[in-house]
Formats: C-alpha cells, sequence, structure tokens
C-alpha cells in the first residue's frame, strides 16, 4: 500500500501541470478500486460509534452523546475513553440504563476533559452493534467543538482475554456547534456547513485515513461526505477529496 501512495505522489511531484485527463481518469479509478476493497474488509472490523441528539444547539442547552459498540466477533469486556473540550460542554450524567454491559468494574469515570466507560457481559459476549452508555451534556461556551472515542479496548469472550481488533471508523467522534442568541442564523449556516471537509477524521490534514473513510461510506450507501452539496456521493465528492490529499 505504500509503494501504492508513493507512486501517485511521485506522478503529480513530477508532473503537476502536464498529466492529461486520459491518464488521470485510469488512476482515480485504480485508487478507488483499492480503496474500495479497504473498505470492504474494514467493515469486518469491531468499532466505537458515537452518535449527538444535537450537531448544533444552543450555549445553555442539554443533549445526548450515545455511545455504541460494534462487535464482529463475541466480545465480553469493554474500556473506552471518551474526550471532549471541558471550556464546550461538561459532562452531568452518564446513563447506563439500556447498556449491552451488565458488569461494570467501576462507576463511569468523569474526569476534566474526559469520561471513562469500563465492564463487560456475563455470557461469552456480545455480537453486532449494542448501546454502552448515553451520556447527558450540557453545551457551554460557543463555537465549534469535537467528542472522540480514544483508547478503545475491546476483549474476546474466548476465556483467553484476546484483544480484537478495532476498526478505523469515522463515526468514532461527532462535530458539534454551540451558538447563542447574539449568533445569527446565517453564522449558524456556514460554521455547521464548514464541518463538512475532505479532512474526516479532523486531524488537521486529507490522509489516506480520510479517503479510506469515504470509500466506506461509499460502500455502505452513506451520502455523509456529500462535498458538492448534490444530496448524494458520487465521483465527483471522490474527485474533490483527492484533489485535496495531493494538492493540500
Amino acid at each position: 500500500m505504500g509503494r501504492i501512495v508513493n507512486y501517485f505522489k511521485n506522478i503529480f511531484k513530477e508532473k503537476p501541470k502536464k498529466y492529461t485527463i486520459r491518464f488521470m481518469f485510469p488512476a482515480l479509478i485504480m485508487f478507488a478500486a483499492i480503496f474500495g476493497a479497504a473498505a470492504v474488509s474494514t467493515s469486518q472490523q469491531s468499532y466505537i460509534r458515537l452518535e449527538s441528539t444535537e450537531s448544533t444547539i444552543e450555549a445553555g442547552k442539554r443533549f445526548t452523546l450515545n455511545v455504541y459498540a460494534n462487535a464482529h466477533v463475541p466480545v465480553n469486556a469493554v474500556d473506552v475513553t471518551l474526550k471532549f473540550d471541558p471550556k464546550a460542554v461538561k459532562v452531568m450524567e452518564v446513563d447506563r440504563g439500556q447498556s449491552v454491559l451488565t458488569i461494570w468494574t467501576q462507576d463511569p469515570i468523569i474526569q476534566e476533559n474526559s469520561v471513562i466507560l469500563r465492564g463487560g457481559t456475563f455470557k461469552r459476549g456480545f455480537i453486532g452493534e449494542h448501546k454502552i452508555a448515553s451520556i447527558d451534556l450540557l453545551a457551554l461556551s460557543t463555537g465549534q467543538s469535537s467528542l472522540s472515542a480514544t483508547n478503545v479496548v475491546l476483549l474476546a469472550g474466548d476465556g483467553k482475554g484476546t484483544p480484537v481488533t478495532v476498526g478505523q471508523n469515522d463515526k468514532s467522534s461527532v462535530n458539534l456547534y454551540i451558538y447563542d442568541e447574539n449568533t445569527s442564523l446565517e453564522s449558524i449556516g456556514v460554521n455547521v456547513a464548514i464541518k463538512i471537509i475532505t479532512d474526516i477524521d479532523g486531524d488537521g490534514k486529507v490522509s489516506l485515513k480520510d479517503i479510506s473513510a469515504f470509500m466506506a461510506a461509499w460502500a455502505n450507501k452513506d451520502v455523509s461526505y456529500d462535498f458538492n452539496g448534490d444530496g448524494k456521493m458520487t465521483f465527483r465528492d471522490f474527485s474533490i477529496i483527492l484533489a485535496d490529499f495531493f494538492f493540500k
């Protein structure tokens, strides 16, 4: 995979203004095929998914962040740390009433900028997607913010405590825009639109992880990354993220 990526980089580095449409189109097709295959393989991995009841919320209001774990093999122990900006949100409560976890090694730990969830199940484990917890949050200061799952550990219910591979998943973080009564509707719209960018994982650059996440959404017929706003994910959106990868 590394040689393939270097091949593409060298092509555009050596001939930044001389490549032709005839060459470019087959290259994009091959790139899509490679990451399409990668997207299919990652769908067979376990992951953590975050789901917020709000993407835009007024300061002083409360909202809920649901935490889900998906297991492609039986998992009977989970350890997840959720990171957030303490200036943007405050954790009010952690609800475990509908959790797939029936044994908690300790109550959820609420720290200044994180929540730690640790627990397991009585039986061999669970498979498929299940809720781990619901976190009640209070929106504080205005602006954009994000919440993400880090330091994820899933253990198989095989009697050996075998670590389960956790796949890359763009839904392991959520973006939030907090506004107040002085924020105009136009400003809210602009800031929400800014979140839909080709830097999918929010690390400040467009990398192969972002392209892989895009291809995974494409394979699952998800329209999360409709970059040109036409209501669907097409080859045009693919060309947009590739352009950002190669030239930004």
